[in-house]
């Protein structure tokens, strides 16, 4: 049953690996899934020697066969449906881990169990989305992103004002601020960057958690100044110039710049920590 559960995991690597390069390529969070899941499985087998000396009883055996089962049952839906394809995997791993070492595993090493159902987890920022819009009024974080450039254009000089309180208009064009230019899916990047990068680091939950607010507010900050250079862009610069900023390019450029400063302010955060420790 675990052989087949291996199966199962190992049917879908090529269509995973796929998905990994196009979201590379898009500059979404998939590779950050990707380090969550190594780091997982990788923390699980630094503690091979004790998970050999762990054994399943009889009702989480027959538990953990039941959900490989159930994998293989599911398993032809999971070319079509990503959603399917990863409760599937969820599925196997979670058999498998049942029938080898029991419950008590997912107790026992709380960490590796999180990252590797954070890498398994589909689209985080698809059901970020889909909470945030569910619990917020309608285009408020749009808005707010809309209103903040206004107010940085003007604080440069520049003639803007808020139109329809999503678009901001110059003498030469207006743009509009839709849910794509928020920040929300940098946010989400850098949130769930924050979890890998600290775990992987074995910060303590509170620094780990200050980290992802640290991550979530500069990506929504530093989206301010990306929306303002956007707006000058449309109004004084051209059609060439907008498409560059707001196409691949400008997007890699300017997450490049938001990373690096978000990587100063973490190691100075841990820099200190480390001090406190020492002194």
């Amino acid at each position: 049953m675990v052989t087949l559960g291996l199966f199962v995991v190992a049917c879908y690597i090529p269509l995973w690996l796929t998905k990994l390069a196009s979201g590379i390529l898009h500059g979404s969070s998939s590779i950050l899934m990707a380090a969550a899941l190594g780091l997982g499985l990788y923390r699980l087998w630094q503690q091979r020697q004790e998970l050999a000396k762990l054994e399943a009883s009889e009702g989480d055996r027959w538990l953990g066969y039941f959900l490989i089962g159930v994998s293989l049952l599911l398993f032809p839906l999971g070319f079509s449906t990503l959603w399917i394809q990863r409760v599937i995997w969820l599925q196997a791993f979670g058999g498998i881990a049942l029938s080898t070492w029991g419950a008590a595993v997912f107790g026992r090493y709380p960490i590796p169990t999180f990252l590797i159902v954070l890498g398994l987890f589909p689209e985080p920022t698809a059901v970020g989305m889909t909470l945030w819009k569910t619990f917020t009024p309608p285009q408020m974080l749009e808005s707010l992103m809309a209103w903040s450039g206004t107010l940085g254009l003007q604080a440069i000089g520049q003639p803007a004002t808020l139109i329809d309180a999503v678009s901001i208009a110059l003498p030469g064009g207006a743009v509009r601020v839709d849910w794509g230019c928020s920040g929300f899916d940098m946010a989400t990047v850098l949130a769930v960057a924050s979890l890998v990068v600290g775990l992987a680091l074995r910060e303590s939950i509170a620094k780990v958690m200050l980290m992802v607010v640290i991550g979530i507010t500069l990506a929504l900050i530093a989206n301010i100044p990306r929306i303002m250079l956007l707006a000058m862009s449309e109004a004084y610069w051209g059609k060439g110039a907008f498409e560059f900023w707001h196409g691949p390019w400008g997007g890699q450029i300017f997450a490049g710049v938001m990373f690096t400063i978000y990587y100063y302010i973490i190691m100075a955060i841990r820099n200190q920590g480390t001090s406190k420790r020492s002194a």
